[in-house]
């Protein structure tokens, strides 16, 4: 697995993202200069929610197995992990961990401020050999996700991008994570229908995904 860890606003290697943000540039979803391509969202969106902590790796390996159950060959697009929120409370927990004098600071406690762990599991099953991405911005790396791997698209450096997004928050006073990944493709749709992976179980309200809001159409430039 080839994992890149990018922090604080930047991007992955080989696009322009904030070209993103100009009309008829890669990324913005309309007709206009460059490859003449139209990405968007090329598969139905999978969402799945679970309790923070080491059943996230198992929530992420779950949605995004699910998303790319029919893809063929496996590894074909690289993943753009939007990991604040995960990272976040790694490292509540891990501030927590050091300054009580009774626990003993062990390596699986420091290992789990590394946000590219939320991808093992799949990229190891799967045989995923395409690049991975996680990003870690202030204020949520969704966004900067779905720009990126819009424009990625677009702009003809990958054939298609999976995005996917890990974002906490409360249900029933309790804290839950909700795990998203959508596959960006070219010819794309610009909105596109969610799965739930336990249609049992509800969907948290008030979590700010990108992903969620963009599958409805309420994110400009998706």
């Amino acid at each position: 697995m080839s994992v890149a860890t990018r922090a604080y606003g930047t991007d992955p290697p080989g696009t322009d993202c904030p070209s993103a943000h100009r009309p008829g540039a890669a990324g913005d979803g309309t007709d206009g200069p460059g490859t003449g391509v139209r990405a968007g969202f090329a598969r139905t969106l999978v969402a799945g929610v679970g309790r923070p902590g080491p059943g996230t790796v198992q929530l992420v390996t779950r949605v995004l197995g699910a998303l790319v159950a029919d893809a063929e060959p496996p590894g074909h697009a690289p993943i753009v992990l939007a990991a604040t929120d995960h990272c976040l409370r790694a490292v509540a927990e891990f501030v927590a961990t050091c300054e009580d004098t009774t626990r003993r600071l062990r390596p699986s406690v420091s290992l789990a401020l590394e946000p590219s762990l939320l991808l093992g599991r799949f990229t190891v099953e799967q045989e995923w050999a395409a690049p991975c991405y996680a990003l870690v911005t202030p204020g949520g790396a969704g966004a900067a996700a779905l720009r990126w791997a819009t424009a990625a698209v677009r702009g003809g450096t990958v054939p298609a991008a999976v995005v996917c997004e890990v974002v906490h928050g409360q249900r029933a006073g309790e804290e839950t994570v909700l795990a998203v990944a959508a596959l960006i493709g070219p010819g794309g749709a610009p909105t596109a229908g969610v799965r739930a992976l336990d249609p049992d179980r509800d969907m948290p309200a008030g979590l700010d995904s990108v992903l969620l809001r963009a599958a409805r159409g309420e994110v400009a430039g998706t």
